[in-house]
């Protein structure tokens, strides 16, 4: 009996310590689930916390790499924007500034009044049918002269406004500095044509080893040789080239001035003889005198071309100041490295070039100073018809002061050259007044 009461009371042991280890086991297996649970909150956790603080550091990063608003100013100055019509005035000085009353507006000039009154005075002495003369500080854009001319109508202005004139040789300018940029020659390579070089035919780009004769680059700038440019236009430089630095240089695209101004247009043909003319100066492109003027200031300044400005600056009636002229720079067309040589090859044309009798015979007292850089340009027109006669440039070659653009347009004879006016104007500028 004991013994069977002893197994009844050890099984119910057995039992009762069963149940107590599911007990526990279940306690534990409710406690390591809750510890997971736990554990992965507290990541959880740590990770929202991680992208909140990231997304703040983010945020106060980007808050100090944006440039602050602008803070309006309730006491911001009077604005004044200049006209989109009409022409200057040059009857009145004040201070040694030309200044021009406009309803109630006072406007005061860049330009320099004795070089205007000597540039007036050739044109008036001469009487060409037309002529227009420019000057500007390649450095900064500013206008030094704006006289224009024209006989039948001696007070009437807007001549330099226009760009219906031919740019005939002056686009060589821009065949160089296609050339040089695009390292196919340098200032003085060797280049090569055949007859007369200031004849162009489809024959004479063909290049012939018996018959053809060398001069160097620099050479046949200086004495505007069209076959040698309608070679390096059609064979070197090629249409894409010379459309890309023509627009570069302006063709195309409007002048940004003080007052209207036309634009000068440039098409550039694909055709090999076509593109040879145009390349030398006989394709259909025009060319504004200001812009002209603009080409070789560019070229004197390193290659950079500021904003041509006239007006210095517009008051009211009581004196308040409420437009003053900024420098300003419109791009780059050309290397600084291509318009050193374009310089050397500019000093050419007065050296032993196209307008050397015109310095060597009246400007003498120049080239006794400084050298002059230049590039002429020569063709007939026919809006307004005529022989057309340009000369651009700037001097001293070294340091340049001035650079400029002088446009004549003569009938029958010649009357003046745009080199003779230019000299006159420079002898007036550098203080230089003997022949």
């Amino acid at each position: 009996m004991r013994s069977k009461q002893g197994r009844k009371e050890g099984s119910r042991n057995w039992r009762s310590f069963q149940r107590k280890m599911r007990r526990s086991h279940g306690r534990g297996d409710a406690w390591k689930s809750g510890l997971k649970l736990f554990s992965l909150l507290l990541a959880a956790s740590i990770v929202c916390v991680s992208l909140l603080y990231a997304a703040k550091v983010n945020h106060q990063l980007s808050r100090a790499a944006s440039p602050a608003p602008p803070q309006s100013n309730p006491e911001t100055a009077k604005s004044f924007h200049p006209p989109q019509n009409g022409v200057p005035h040059f009857d009145k000085t004040l201070e040694g500034r030309y200044v021009e009353d406009r309803e109630t507006y006072r406007f005061s000039y860049t330009v320099d009044p004795a070089l205007q009154t000597r540039v007036n005075e050739v044109f008036k002495n001469y009487q060409p049918p037309f002529g227009v003369f420019v000057a500007l500080d390649p450095r900064t854009g500013k206008i030094l002269a704006l006289a224009d001319f024209s006989r039948k109508n001696p007070n009437g202005q807007g001549v330099w406004q226009r760009a219906t004139y031919p740019a005939a040789s002056v686009f060589k300018l821009v065949t160089a500095a296609g050339a040089l940029e695009k390292g196919v020659l340098h200032y003085d390579s060797p280049v090569f044509f055949r007859g007369n070089q200031y004849r162009l035919g489809p024959r004479k780009l063909t290049e012939s080893s018996k018959r053809d004769r060398q001069t160097n680059f620099d050479e046949a700038l200086g004495k505007s040789n069209n076959v040698v440019f309608g070679r390096v236009a059609s064979k070197l430089v090629g249409p894409q080239t010379l459309r890309h630095y023509s627009e570069a240089f302006g063709f195309n695209h409007p002048i940004r001035f003080d007052f209207p101004v036309e634009a000068s247009k440039a098409i550039i043909p694909e055709a090999a003889y076509d593109l040879a003319r145009c390349g030398s100066g006989f394709g259909e492109v025009t060319l504004n005198p200001i812009h002209a003027a603009m080409i070789a200031a560019s070229i004197a300044n390193q290659g950079m071309m500021m904003r041509p400005y006239i007006i210095e600056e517009v008051s009211d009636r009581e004196g308040e100041r409420l437009y003053q002229a900024k420098i300003e720079l419109l791009g780059q067309p050309i290397s600084a490295k291509t318009a050193q040589d374009l310089t050397r090859m500019m000093l050419r044309t007065v050296e032993d070039g196209t307008a050397s009798k015109t310095f060597n015979r009246y400007g003498k007292s120049l080239l006794k100073k400084m050298s002059i850089c230049g590039k002429t340009g020569s063709l007939s027109g026919d809006n307004p018809p005529g022989l057309y006669d340009w000369f651009v440039g700037f001097a001293p070659a070294d340091h340049p002061r001035i650079a400029f653009s002088a446009m004549v347009i003569n009938n029958d004879r010649w009357r003046i050259k745009g080199a003779f006016v230019v000299q006159e104007a420079l002898k007036e500028f550098f203080g230089e007044k003997s022949g």
